[in-house]
């Protein structure tokens, strides 16, 4: 057992540090249940008594001979072969170092990492790994529990503002409000706690690999762009993204509708593809005669004639709304494919499509992701959400969607904040495009069934949403482009 040798080898005979249970049913592995931590260290063993050294582990280079006893799998994998075949890859060109100031530890926390097949370096402090060949590469940093939080939060800011390349995941018996909010300040990629089980300790790692690799994308220099000899006549998708509840999403959707149809932007649809629990038509004091679950029945007759006969009409404003389904079952069996059709005969007739989505990563939500043009990240000032906020940016990353095409929106936002945009900022590793303030005319508004445009159109929120709408408008030469032509016969309703 990993906790039995860390204690044996440390002759530390005092009960482990008590462990954060979770409500997993499944046994699991611990990570690091009983190091001992801020203590004088114990009097070293004799040369007699220490066990041999662990063999040294080797960055295996894909194509470079593999020393005695590995197989070569890769850029930041390498296992004895006659333990387990090929895992899968990890690191994936980015290099992982073990810091940990007592020794012991530092060489527990190695060994097992690298038993689960990443790769890694060992080091007694950041300052040592920054003057490494290692601190040369794409770098993440699992920082051990030995050193108090506090002083590994100060060292490890200094040391990841060196550049976009660095990541970083910290163990921590500590797992306290304060500790994380300070680590994620830091520029943390994620925290572990000790006792967690090997799948959390990879999957941290993993992401932070991952975010590592998208900072080294967007920091490189934009290829140039060549201009398509003929312009596309169509309009532009805005999905509206929060991977929480709660964050105001259809509020700000609502309202962002309303404010690019009153600045001429015509048609403007507003599609509810909160398939289960779509609120739109009921912000907008509308009653669905037909919703998006009949425009799927339609299969391959769905037309722009057809579809505009389903849509609904706000005339105070002129948005169009295509509904959810009053009945969450309708909602299940709407495909990825039926709402990325309907997206696409909408984009063909429209100036703008927003698209409001579940928090939940279902079908319809893959759906709008990949159809759209800007993706407005919907979240609070708050730690939880700015936890799911980051996790949502990682997982467009996986799905392959580029950041550059998302906008980071900050709602619901008072001086009361115990975070700021800058802590946001730091947490879900993007700019924060738009902050709209808290304002409880909002909330009665749409009580009201009102949008906040018209409720309170001096507020704030709604100055803030009519600049958000301007900056989704493409400049004057791209609205050329579409061309008048574009717009014939584009009536839907």
């Amino acid at each position: 057992m990993l906790t039995r040798a860390i204690r044996a080898l440390a002759g530390d005979t005092t009960p482990a540090p008590p462990t954060v249970r979770h409500p997993k049913p499944a046994a699991r592995r611990p990570v690091l249940t009983a190091v001992p931590t801020h203590r004088a260290p114990p009097p070293a063993p004799s040369a007699a008594e220490l066990p041999d050294p662990p063999a040294p582990v080797a960055t295996v280079v894909r194509g470079a001979p593999a020393g005695p006893g590995l197989v070569d799998h890769g850029v930041g994998t390498a296992a004895p072969s006659q333990d387990r075949g090929a895992p899968e890859p990890i690191a994936r060109g980015v290099a992982v170092a073990v810091v940990d100031t007592d020794p012991l530890v530092r060489t527990v926390l190695k060994d097992h990492v690298t038993s689960l097949g990443i790769d890694a370096v060992a080091h007694d402090s950041l300052a040592s790994l920054a003057l490494s060949p290692a601190a040369r590469e794409p770098l993440v940093v699992v920082v051990g529990p030995s050193e108090p939080p506090p002083a590994v939060v100060e060292h490890l800011q200094e040391f990841l503002e060196a550049g976009p390349d660095r990541g970083a995941v910290v163990l921590l018996f500590d797992m306290s409000a304060e500790t994380v909010r300070s680590a994620f300040r830091a520029g943390v990629d994620d925290v572990v706690a000790v006792n967690a089980d090997d799948a959390e300790l990879v999957g941290a790692i993993g992401r932070a690999v991952s975010r590592v690799h998208t900072g080294l994308e967007e920091a490189r220099p934009p290829a140039p762009v060549v201009a398509p000899p003929v312009a596309t006549p169509a309009g532009r998708v805005i999905t509206m993204f929060g991977a929480k509840g709660g964050t105001g999403k259809s509020v700000v959707a609502v309202n962002l509708g309303v404010a690019l149809a009153r600045q001429g932007a015509t048609p403007v649809v507003l599609v509810d593809a909160n398939l289960q629990f779509g609120d739109v038509a009921l912000m907008l004091q509308l009653r669905p005669e037909h919703t998006i679950a009949e425009a799927v029945v339609a299969g391959d007759r769905l037309d722009g004639d057809l579809l505009g006969e389903l849509l609904l009409r706000h005339k105070p404003s002129g948005l169009l709304v295509l509904a959810a389904p009053p009945d969450p079952v309708a909602g299940d069996r709407v495909e990825r494919a039926d709402l990325g059709k309907v997206l696409d005969v909408l984009r063909e007739r429209c100036a703008y499509v927003i698209v409001d989505t579940s928090p939940r990563m279902e079908e319809a939500t893959l759906a709008a992701l990949q159809a759209a043009d800007d993706i407005l990240m919907v979240t609070n000032l708050d730690m939880t959400s700015l936890k799911d906020a980051r996790l949502g940016m990682q997982t467009l990353g996986v799905l392959g969607i580029a950041t550059s095409r998302v906008k980071l929106v900050i709602n619901q936002s008072s001086s009361t904040n115990a975070l700021s945009q800058a802590d946001a900022e730091r947490a879900v590793h993007a700019k924060v495009h738009t902050v709209l303030p808290n304002d409880p005319a909002v909330a009665e508004s749409a009580n009201r069934g009102v949008p906040a445009m018209f409720s309170a159109p001096t507020s704030r929120f709604a100055l803030t949403v009519a600049e958000l709408a301007r900056s989704l408008r493409p400049r004057p030469a791209a609205a050329t482009a579409r061309g008048p032509a574009a717009r014939e016969g584009a009536s839907l309703r």
